[in-house]
C-alpha cells in the first residue's frame, strides 16, 4: 500500500538529512532523506537542501513509499531515502511541441 503524506511541514534539516512523516492508513511512518542525496541534487540544480526538499518533495516521497512497500524499514522503523534513490539528476520533464505546419 503507497503511503501518503502525513504531515505538510517536514521536521527540520540536520547532519541526517531532512525528516518528514508519512502514512500508511493510521499509521504514521517517520522517513528521512540523506543530506548528501540532497545536496547532491542541489549540486545539479542550484538549491539548497531545504529548497530541494520543497521542489522534489514528491519525488522523494514516491521513493520513501517504493521502499515501505518492498520492506526496505531500517530497525529504527524509519525509511531511509538515499542518493540511490533519489539520484541527482532531476527527471526529465516532456514538453509538447506544436507544429507550425
Amino acid at each position: 500500500m503507497p503511503l501518503e503524506r502525513a504531515k505538510v511541514e517536514f521536521l527540520g534539516t540536520g547532519l541526517q538529512g531532512i525528516g518528514f512523516l508519512m502514512r500508511d492508513g493510521t499509521k504514521e511512518v517517520p522517513c528521512r532523506v540523506s543530506l548528501k542525496a540532497l545536496s547532491d541534487r542541489g549540486a545539479v540544480t542550484g538549491l539548497n537542501e531545504a529548497g530541494v526538499f520543497e521542489i522534489y518533495r514528491d519525488e522523494i516521497e514516491r521513493a520513501a513509499s517504493a521502499k515501505y512497500d518492498r520492506g526496505q524499514i531500517s530497525p529504527d522503523g524509519r525509511v531511509y531515502v538515499t542518493s540511490d534513490e533519489f539520484p541527482n539528476k532531476p527527471p526529465s520533464k516532456c514538453t509538447d511541441r506544436k507544429s507550425d505546419a
